[in-house]
């Protein structure tokens, strides 16, 4: 791994630096020492979510509040200001913009040089379009990752919430949402460019494994990676069954820590669960396979899958029930022709012993009619 050298940025809120009257954009010395403030004093944002960071980075120098006292935290930021902090967190200096003498064409053409930034990035709208948490995830990433820095790179725009996320670059909404489409605030983008600098430094970043799994699953079809450091098959998946010519199709693959209450999924599995075998829940992961079932032979075919994970991990099968204690429709195992869930349920510690046996969760499924089929896999 290459060794990003610390940068020190000073950022300041300049009013006359756009038309926009609410532009927050970088000093004009991204390596220059920043001059530590006192007694800054704020009106408007007593009590918000990011009040301590917009004081400590207020306070470091970082940037300023307007003249009225305010910081305004909850406004919106233009993809034109957020693309020139980004530049100055990425300690580059302007680059000439040609006949393009708007004040953010220097800083877009510096990270389209270093190769954050690609003149087709944004196929709508103009630079003063508020910016997306989708598009300051995507400047976030590649502002962060040196291996991703070249015009060649053909990284899925998909791809970038899961890597902002998995780096811990971008955090979920208040329930762990990922609202790609919704516009980012000032404070939001303010949290984002000192994540860029403590990365810079070296830092390791906290990450919000609820925002992780929702952006794997929404990627990848599983979070496993998130909750395990684990892997698995490819998803969707069609499960290569012996003596039987239905089409078995795996399409997520869902783990939920039953001790983590406000976990990802974890609402959607929120009914009494119950094991087949009658014996109580320990500490213990809820594992959800997703799945259709289809007869396309074109004549009549009777199949139910039935089978149970493999046996090193002791898993046993779970049912979850409605308010009736029957089992919920919702969770039905498929039959012919329709779609539902497999849920089972394995001890904690035997998936810590596979991680540190195998460097994965050997998920096997063993399927009634004789096979034996690997879900999990090495990196």
């Amino acid at each position: 791994m290459k060794r990003i050298v610390p940068l020190v940025v000073s950022m300041m809120l300049m009013s006359a630096c756009s038309p926009n009257a609410h532009t927050l954009v970088a000093s004009e010395q991204p390596n220059s020492a920043v001059e530590p403030k006192a007694g800054v004093s704020l009106n408007d944002i007593s009590g918000h979510w990011a009040e301590s960071d917009i004081k400590a980075i207020v306070a470091a120098g970082y940037v300023d509040g307007y003249p009225d006292g305010s910081f305004k935290p909850d406004h919106t930021v233009t993809r034109a200001e957020f693309i020139t902090m980004t530049a100055k967190a990425a300690g580059l200096k302007p680059v000439p913009a040609g006949d393009n003498k708007e004040w953010y064409a220097p800083y877009v053409a510096a990270l389209v040089e270093a190769g954050i930034h690609q003149y087709k990035d944004f196929s709508s709208g103009d630079w003063n379009t508020p910016i997306t948490r989708l598009e300051m995830a995507r400047l976030a990433v590649l502002a962060s990752d040196k291996s991703l820095q070249s015009p060649e790179d053909s990284t899925d725009a998909k791809k970038f919430m899961f890597l902002a996320t998995q780096k811990g670059l971008i955090t979920g909404l208040a329930g762990g949402e990922l609202g790609k489409e919704e516009s980012a605030t000032r404070a939001q983008s303010v949290k984002i460019i000192q994540r860029i600098l403590d990365v810079s430094q070296g830092k390791k970043l906290e990450i919000d494994k609820r925002a992780a799994s929702y952006a794997e699953v929404e990627l990848t079809g599983s979070n496993v990676q998130t909750m395990w450091g684990s892997h698995v098959v490819e998803l969707p998946y069609k499960m290569p069954l012996r003596n039987t010519k239905a089409t078995v199709t795996i399409r997520q693959i869902l783990i939920i820590d039953l001790k983590e209450n406000d976990g990802a999924y974890r609402t959607m599995f929120n009914g009494e669960l119950r094991k087949v075998d009658g014996k109580p829940i320990g500490d213990e992961y809820l594992v959800a396979l997703k799945i259709d079932l289809k007869n396309e032979t074109g004549g009549p075919l009777d199949y139910s899958l039935w089978g149970q994970l493999s046996p090193d991990l002791e898993a046993t099968q779970v049912n979850m029930l409605d308010k009736n204690q029957e089992v919920d429709d919702r969770f039905l195992i498929p039959k012919m022709n329709s779609e539902g869930w497999y849920l089972l349920l394995t001890p904690r510690k035997e998936a810590e012993k596979d991680i540190k046996k195998y460097d994965f969760v050997y998920l096997r499924l063993l399927e009634n009619n004789g096979t034996s089929i690997e879900l999990g896999k090495k990196r």
